[in-house]
């Protein structure tokens, strides 16, 4: 396998750190800030660790995500919050472009996504090779897979590899500055308010 990469080891360092990530094509920051639920003109330029300081004492909390580009990519990241979750708002960030996404789950329920142009075509806790919902379907490569991790072994856990993963899909570098530098951030309201919708409809 190629385990290249302790690269994201980092990651199993930072307390509390359970990111999702979505890689958005076609996009602007803007409307992938509006597709989350957020307001572009109104951000802030917070890093991850103030976005943990602004959680207020008591059970609630204010769902932030932060934004950037790399080439023609915008990336999301939630580090409080979990939108970039919400079948919906994948499908609706994708329509004229991709989208892919991960879920880092605190006790190791992560989850992968990918959607085409308005279409989810992956949605899952991936163990073994990535499946696309349609078997066969073009939209998903299972090249992205070989090598990353045993694709023979359907009980292999991906964890990390799932960065790995992403930058093959979406042909981009995945830099720890993004969690650790102050983003352009919003903050937006909380998933919940999808559920027992059709956002939440999976194929």
């Amino acid at each position: 396998m190629d385990d290249q990469d302790d690269r994201f080891d980092w990651i199993d360092e930072e307390d509390g750190l359970y990111p999702v990530l979505t890689l958005v094509e076609g996009v602007t920051e803007e409307e992938v800030l509006r597709g989350f639920g957020g307001d572009p003109e109104a951000t802030r330029l917070l890093a991850a660790e103030e976005i943990y300081d602004l959680q207020p004492r008591n059970l609630d909390r204010r769902d932030h995500v932060g934004v950037g580009t790399v080439g023609g990519t915008v990336f999301a990241l939630e580090v409080v919050g979990s939108t970039g979750a919400v079948p919906g708002v994948l499908r609706n960030l994708s329509r004229g472009g991709r989208c892919f996404g991960l879920l880092l789950g605190i006790s190791g329920g992560d989850r992968v996504f990918y959607a085409v142009d308005g279409d989810l075509v992956v949605y899952e806790e991936p163990y073994g090779p990535v499946t696309p919902f349609r078997e066969g379907d073009a939209r998903w490569d299972p090249f992205w897979c070989a090598g990353l991790i045993d694709v023979t072994d359907p009980t292999e856990f991906w964890g990390l590899k799932l960065f790995l993963l992403a930058e093959r899909v979406m042909g981009v570098t995945i830099e720890r500055s993004w969690f650790t530098r102050p983003l352009r951030t919003a903050e937006v309201p909380d998933p919940l308010a999808y559920m027992n919708t059709p956002a939440w409809d999976i194929p």
